[in-house]
């Protein structure tokens, strides 16, 4: 475990100025070894430190193919700081300028392809969306979400009844594009202990409109773009609310009905008895995926699987033990008790034997997928973080003294042999003051950030970051370096 997951090193250190330094003993390797170093270097970034070594090395660098498309960073915030932690370079960390957001107590609760970061700056309260890409003081890259609901008619409960907090979100499409629709798993200030709701929204809008109350634990959410596109919300039990578009349909126009697909029980499969700590929705290969991540078995019970409790307590500190990845399928039937013989659809998730070569990167509302075979065999696993506060619901509300985001579970499953490793060791966790969150990679449109490399100025162009999850870590990536 350790020489896969090395303690993070130092930031790459600064190269020695042009003219006057004698080169480096190793500037005069036999060039078919120095092609050797670079082909084995699977990061952009490593790839161009590697090429600034000297004269000799560029040559060769320049004489291998390109690195294999991005994968996240892990961005962990410490102290005001964010360090990007590379899984193609042992999990190591790189030193990239980029201009994140430097709020005392905020709260990441979610991104969207293009740089839109979700974050509420006070914990509970001032909901935004901003891009961290682009200029900071520009309003179309900042947007207000809504910190409260609408209500049809004057309310009779408490005023803090209209207050909310988003926990997690995502988007239809670019926020900056006309139509954008937001949804959302949403907190009430008033009673965080009932029943959390999905809810949507406009971009601009100051209050949400109308919010469904759901009778089961909403875990995760999704929106997949096949047919007209539809909001897919995973519950406890392990059933998806379909919400298609449109969500906000033009006057005139009928609402689409909501559908609810309510799969089969799919027993064990394997868990041993084990407790579920979290569900995803990941699209792979153009299927729908349901990922179950699993605790020890000496950890107390977590959430039922079904059933109407809605404030279940707080999962325990208990490490990540294994993962299961299932693929959904419907069936045609007809139903027996029908005479007129009316076809229904049932709904079943198919555990996969095996990974099939995949690398999944889960987290909520944001979990992505990519192939080993592009360019990192031996890769294909589970990268996950500490997401366990998702179900500690007066975290938002403590102060900062009391607040406590988990660090400890963040690493890699590997399912053959079924192995979990974590990256980062407990002397960094215990300094980072929030929560992880996450970044998949979508590209940026002719965007170009400026760095700092081997003494040259590099420049980053149509970078690709998306930053999704909860609180103070992430994971980034960029292509065209």
């Amino acid at each position: 475990m350790a020489d896969e997951f090395p303690p993070p090193g130092p930031p790459h250190p600064a190269p020695m100025a042009d003219g006057g330094e004698p080169p480096p003993p190793w500037a005069d390797l036999p060039i078919h070894i120095v092609r050797g170093i670079a082909s084995r270097l699977l990061c952009k970034i490593d790839r161009r430190f590697g090429e600034g070594v000297c004269r000799s090395w560029h040559e060769a660098f320049l004489q291998v193919g390109p690195p294999p498309p991005p994968l996240p960073l892990l961005v962990v915030a410490n102290a005001g700081e964010h360090a990007f932690h590379c899984v193609p370079s042992n999990w190591r960390t790189h030193p990239i300028p980029i201009p994140m957001p430097r709020f005392a107590h905020h709260r990441y609760f979610g991104s969207y392809d293009g740089g839109w970061l979700f974050l509420s700056i006070s914990q509970s309260s001032r909901h935004g969306l901003h891009n961290i890409n682009k200029n900071v003081n520009s309003k179309r890259f900042r947007f207000s979400l809504p910190d409260q609901r609408l209500y049809q008619t004057r309310p009779t409960t408490a005023e803090a009844d209209k207050f909310i907090v988003i926990v997690a979100a995502t988007l239809s499409c670019q926020p900056t594009e006309p139509g954008c629709v937001a949804a959302g798993i949403i907190d009430l200030h008033s009673f965080p202990d009932h029943p959390r709701y999905i809810a949507f929204w406009k971009i601009g809008d100051k209050s949400i409109p109308a919010m469904n109350q759901e009778p089961e634990v909403v875990e995760d959410l999704l929106y997949s773009g096949h047919g007209a596109g539809a909001f897919l919300f995973l519950t406890n039990g392990e059933h998806i609310r379909e919400f298609p578009q449109p969500i906000f349909p033009p006057p005139g126009t009928a609402k689409r009905v909501r559908n609810e697909l309510y799969f089969k029980p799919r027993g064990d499969d394997g868990g041993g008895g084990r407790p579920v700590l979290a569900r995803y929705l990941v699209e792979s290969r153009d299927e729908l995926l349901m990922v179950v991540r699993l605790g020890t078995r000496k950890s107390c019970t977590a959430r039922p699987r079904r059933g109407r409790s809605q404030s279940p307590p707080p999962p325990p500190p208990t490490p990540t033990s294994a993962f299961q990845v299932f693929q959904r399928e419907d069936q045609k039937v007809k139903s027996i008790n029908d005479i007129d013989g009316v076809v229904r659809v049932e709904h079943s998730w198919i555990k996969l034997a095996d990974l099939g070569g995949r690398m999944l990167f889960v987290g909520r509302g944001c979990s992505r997928s990519y192939e080993a075979a592009d360019g990192y065999p031996g890769m294909e696993g589970v990268y996950f973080l500490d997401d366990r506060s998702f179900y500690d619901r007066t975290t938002v509300f403590k102060n900062d003294d009391k607040r406590k985001y988990h660090r400890s579970d963040i690493g890699k499953w590997s399912g053959s042999p079924p192995q979990v490793r974590h990256c980062l060791p407990e002397q960094v966790l215990n300094h980072v003051h929030n929560e992880a969150d996450r970044v998949a990679d979508r590209e940026f449109d002719g965007i170009a950030l400026n760095i700092e490399v081997l003494g040259s100025n590099a420049k980053l162009t149509k970078s690709s970051m998306n930053i999704n999850g909860m609180h103070g870590a992430s994971y980034v990536d960029f292509t065209n370096l």
